[in-house]
């Protein structure tokens, strides 16, 4: 099972997309993680996170580990599940 999870996500300049990218990729059944800038301000950065990976992907965790990061998870914008051997 593949799942696929597009978060909308709140946070400080640091650290830095490619940190928190890395980060992410480095949780448990995670394969790929994908940032995307939507607006910058004074002190806080309102990103995209989307973030593709196995069963054993756990929402839990990464919101976890986004607060550890000092990373607000403001909503769950999508949310796909595919079987694995599906050909879109």
């Amino acid at each position: 099972m593949i799942i696929e999870y597009t978060l909308d996500i709140l946070k400080p300049h640091h650290p830095s997309n490619d940190l928190l990218a890395r980060t992410l990729k480095e949780l448990t059944g995670v394969r790929a993680v994908s940032v995307k800038t939507d607006e910058i301000d004074q002190k806080t950065t309102s990103i995209f996170v989307n973030i593709k990976g196995t069963a054993e992907m756990s929402l839990e965790v990464i919101t976890r580990t986004l607060e550890e990061l000092n990373c607000s998870l403001h909503s769950v914008d999508e949310v796909k599940v595919e079987d694995k051997d599906w050909i879109s």
